[in-house]
C-alpha cells in the first residue's frame, strides 16, 4: 500500500526536490508572464477594434466568451480553427498573431522557426510580435 521511508532519507531527498521545486516554480511563473503578457496584449486590441468577448466570440464562431477571457487572461489556449478569424477581426495579419501566440505558448519552437520571419520580426518576444503592426520594428 505505501512504502516504508526512513526520515533521514526522506529529508534528503526533500532537500534536492526543494531545488527542482524552485526551478520549476520560476519556469511556470515566467510562462504565466508571457501568456498573461501576450493576453493583455490581445484584449486591449480586441478594445481597441470595439469588440465585447460576446461578440468577437460570435464573429470568430467561438462557442462561448468565457473562452475569449481565458486566452486574454493567459489561461486558455485559442481554439484550433480561430486563429485567423481572431487575427482578421483585430485586424492583425494572421501569421503575426500566431508569431505571438507562439512566443507566448511555444516559445521553445517559436525560437526554432524564429530564423523564418521577416528581419523585422526575428528575436522579438510575443507581446513585441503581435504590436509591430502598431509601433513598426522595434
Amino acid at each position: 500500500m505505501g512504502e516504508i521511508v526512513s526520515l533521514q532519507f526522506a529529508a534528503s531527498k526533500a532537500g534536492h526536490g526543494d531545488m527542482a521545486e524552485a526551478g520549476a516554480r520560476e519556469r511556470l511563473a515566467a510562462v504565466r508572464e508571457r501568456r498573461t503578457a501576450w493576453g493583455q496584449a490581445m484584449r486591449r486590441r480586441r478594445v481597441e477594434h470595439g469588440f465585447t468577448t460576446r461578440r468577437l466570440a460570435e464573429t470568430i464562431g467561438v462557442t462561448t466568451p468565457t473562452l475569449i477571457s481565458a486566452v486574454e487572461a493567459g489561461r486558455g489556449r485559442v481554439p484550433q480553427g480561430a486563429l485567423a478569424g481572431w487575427a482578421t477581426a483585430l485586424g492583425m495579419d494572421p501569421s503575426h498573431f500566431a508569431a505571438g501566440y507562439l512566443a507566448a505558448y511555444e516559445p521553445d519552437a517559436f525560437a526554432a522557426l524564429r530564423s523564418l520571419l521577416p528581419d523585422d520580426q526575428s528575436g522579438r518576444d510575443g507581446a513585441a510580435v503581435e504590436a509591430s503592426e502598431d509601433r513598426g520594428p522595434a
